[in-house]
C-alpha cells in the first residue's frame, strides 16, 4: 500500500492521478468532467463525476484518519444511518463514498424542525453503537467517555494549557458515570451534516463519550444560527425530542440535567479534537485555547 500523503502531498496533481486511479482500480468508475477537489486542514475531498454519477473521495489527516474505519462500521451496524462506502482503505485514509444529496441546510428546512426530526434518530443510532464501543476505541476513535474524562482533561491541559479545573472535570465524570451506556458522540453535528434523506454524514470528529455530548454542537450551533437563548422553544424542542429516547433511563428533569452536565464536560473532547485535525492551520490556531477556556464559562454551550 502507498503512503499517506500530507495535506501539501494532497495537493499535487501526482496525488490526484494516483487517487483516481486507485479509484478505477477497486470500483472501475472513472471521471467524465472536472474533478473538483478541497483541502480543509484536517481532511481533503475530491467530487469525481462519473458515468453513474458524482463520487465523493475523503482522505482525513493522521490524527482524523480513525473516521475511515469508524464510517465503514457505522455502514455495518446501521445502513440506514450512514452512506455504504463504495470502497475503503485504512491504511490510505481513503472513504469513497456515493453521492448523498443535500443536508437539511442545504435544502433550506427550518433548522430547529429539522434537528427535531433528527435528533431521535440520531439517539437510537447511539443505543445501538453502545454494545460496539470496544469494536470502535480498536479502530482509533478517541476516547472521552467519563472514566476517561479525568486523563483527557490532563491531556488537554498539557497541550494546550489553562487554568486547573480538575475537580470540576472530575466531578462531572463522577455524575454521568453509570447513568447512561457511553456510544459515539458525533461531535459536528449541525444541520450541514444531517443529511435530507435522513442519514448522517462526516464523522471525522467523533469520538467515545456520553451520549448526550452530542448535544453540545447540535444545540449550540442551532443557538448561534438563530440567535435565540439556551431557553428558547428552538432549541429546548430538539434536546427534548431527543432526549425522549432516553426516557426509560431517568425522569425527564434527570435527564435535561445530564446533558448541561455533558455538554459542560464535552468542551474537553471539543479542544482535543481541534489539536488533532486542524493544529497545522494557522486560521485556526486559537481554537484549542478559546475551546477549553469554555470550561470556565456559566454557559453550557459555551463550547461550540
Amino acid at each position: 500500500m502507498g503512503s499517506v500523503g500530507t495535506v501539501q502531498e494532497r495537493g499535487t496533481p501526482g496525488w490526484r492521478d494516483e487517487v483516481l486511479a486507485w479509484i478505477a482500480d477497486v470500483t472501475g468508475l472513472r471521471p467524465v468532467g472536472e474533478v473538483t477537489q478541497r483541502h480543509r486542514a484536517w481532511s481533503t475531498v475530491l467530487r469525481v463525476p462519473t458515468a453513474d454519477g458524482p463520487v465523493w473521495l475523503k482522505e482525513p489527516v493522521t490524527g482524523m484518519a480513525a473516521e475511515v474505519g469508524l464510517h465503514a462500521l457505522l455502514a455495518r451496524v446501521a445502513p440506514d444511518a450512514v452512506a455504504t462506502p463504495l470502497a475503503v482503505d485504512v491504511e490510505r485514509h481513503r472513504l469513497l463514498l456515493p453521492d448523498t444529496g443535500p443536508s437539511v441546510r442545504d435544502d433550506g428546512s427550518d433548522p430547529s424542525a429539522a434537528l427535531t426530526a433528527a435528533l431521535p434518530r440520531y439517539a437510537d443510532l447511539q443505543r445501538r453503537l453502545a454494545p460496539h464501543l470496544a469494536a470502535m476505541a480498536a479502530l482509533g476513535v478517541p476516547d472521552a467517555t467519563p472514566p476517561a474524562l479525568p486523563a483527557r482533561y490532563a491531556e488537554a491541559v498539557a497541550t494546550i494549557g489553562g487554568p486547573d479545573r480538575t475537580a470540576e472535570v472530575r466531578a462531572w465524570a463522577d455524575e454521568l458515570a453509570g447513568t447512561v451506556p457511553s456510544s459515539l458522540d458525533h461531535q459536528d453535528l449541525h444541520a450541514g451534516n444531517v443529511l435530507a434523506d435522513g442519514r448522517f454524514a462526516d464523522w471525522g470528529d467523533a469520538v467515545l463519550a456520553h451520549p448526550f455530548a452530542s448535544l453540545l454542537v447540535a444545540l449550540g450551533s442551532l443557538r448561534r444560527r438563530l440567535q435565540v437563548t439556551t431557553d428558547d422553544v428552538a432549541v429546548t424542542r430538539p434536546r427534548d425530542a431527543y432526549l425522549e429516547v432516553f426516557t426509560d433511563v431517568a425522569p425527564r428533569d434527570r435527564l435535561v440535567h445530564l446533558s448541561r452536565v455533558a455538554c459542560r464536560a464535552a468542551v474537553v473532547a471539543r479542544a482535543l479534537t481541534w489539536t488533532r485535525g486542524a493544529s497545522a492551520d494557522p486560521r485556526f490556531v486559537d481554537a484549542p485555547r478559546e475551546t477549553l477556556a469554555a470550561l470556565g464559562d456559566p454557559d453550557w454551550l459555551a463550547g461550540t
